[in-house]
């Protein structure tokens, strides 16, 4: 689904928009979504027009408000979570939006429905991303041949996306300017990402290591210097297949995915569900475990509310303030 541009060539304009300032706005409004949320977009769109059409029901827009009621309940019925269902009327909403017409999800019994689904479905994820411990992160990255260019780039791609707490979209878009070397460790410098789609940047503190095995500054360090990463080059670029030198392209999140669990499945740990999520979520909860504060922890790992948060920190907190071990059991 793409963006609907203004409409600039409409009667009422005395003067028509002159073409090189057409395109600058149709090219502000392409960014005002990220390239994730318009292919998540698009998709949800294309199955809509292939479920729409199978039945013979208008493509829209406009949608007919008990037809999108109908998709809806049929997404849940072939077992699509509460959330992907809400991400699928968001594509629908934005596309009556940037349409300008009157939102079919707004209907009260579109709204209705959604509930109703949220209640039959709940909205807690179906698979959780095992969160990986610090006994496994050393795992994994001792089993990694540090000698292979290869080697170096995943060993610091694990050790920083652990330390920092970071998203598989924050590491692949990281670049070398973005790493600030101190002495009591390393802060980088976070772009964009989902909690800042405007690029205002944020900042992680990464501190040094204990162990020279991971000690993600030390992995970062000897990573840079080995691929000759000098200037403003991307920090985990792809490979050439020769293992000889890094290409000019980065990445991308699913790589990061895609690195750590062909990684963990090495070491013996491939029966767990590991995914790129697995980094983060292990920091949050080893950090939480360890008692740090959840104020602390949020200024890290960059939720925006405390209640986000809180499926990590709460399960320590559990144990540590329950009541039941002072029964005398």
């Amino acid at each position: 689904m793409s963006v609907t541009p203004v409409d600039t060539t409409r009667p009422t304009l005395a003067v028509p928009l002159l073409a090189a300032d057409r395109t600058a706005v149709e090219a502000a409004l392409a960014a005002a979504r990220s390239p994730a949320t318009r292919r998540a977009y698009e998709s949800q769109m294309g199955a809509w027009t292939r479920w729409a059409g199978e039945r013979g029901y208008p493509l829209g827009p406009p949608a007919e408000p008990e037809h999108l009621a109908g998709w809806l309940v049929w997404l849940a019925q072939q077992g699509r979570s509460a959330s992907s269902i809400g991400q699928a009327a968001a594509a629908i909403s934005a596309a009556h939006a940037d349409a300008g017409i009157p939102d079919p999800t707004q209907h009260q019994g579109v709204r209705l429905t959604l509930a109703g689904i949220r209640r039959q479905v709940g909205t807690a994820p179906r698979r959780l991303a095992h969160p990986l411990t610090t006994d496994e992160i050393r795992r994994i990255v001792d089993g990694i041949n540090r000698d292979s260019l290869r080697g170096k780039r995943d060993s610091a791609l694990v050790l920083i996306g652990y330390a920092g707490a970071l998203r598989r979209s924050e590491l692949a878009g990281l670049r070398t300017s973005d790493l600030s070397i101190r002495p009591a460790g390393i802060v980088v410098t976070i772009r964009r990402s989902k909690t800042d789609q405007v690029s205002a940047g944020q900042v992680v503190g990464i501190a040094r290591g204990r162990s020279p095995v991971t000690d993600p500054v030390a992995a970062v360090r000897d990573w840079i210097g080995a691929a000759g990463l000098d200037g403003d080059r991307w920090l985990y670029p792809t490979i050439a297949w020769s293992d000889a030198r890094p290409l000019c392209r980065p990445i991308r999140g699913e790589d990061v995915c895609r690195i750590l669990v062909r990684r963990a499945a090495a070491v013996g740990l491939g029966d767990l569900p590991i995914s790129g999520h697995s980094l983060r979520a292990g920091h949050a909860t080893t950090a939480a475990r360890a008692g740090v504060p959840a104020d602390r922890l949020a200024r890290t790992t960059r939720h925006r509310s405390l209640s986000s948060l809180a499926r990590y920190v709460r399960p320590a907190e559990a144990l540590a303030d329950t009541s039941s071990a002072d029964l005398g059991l």
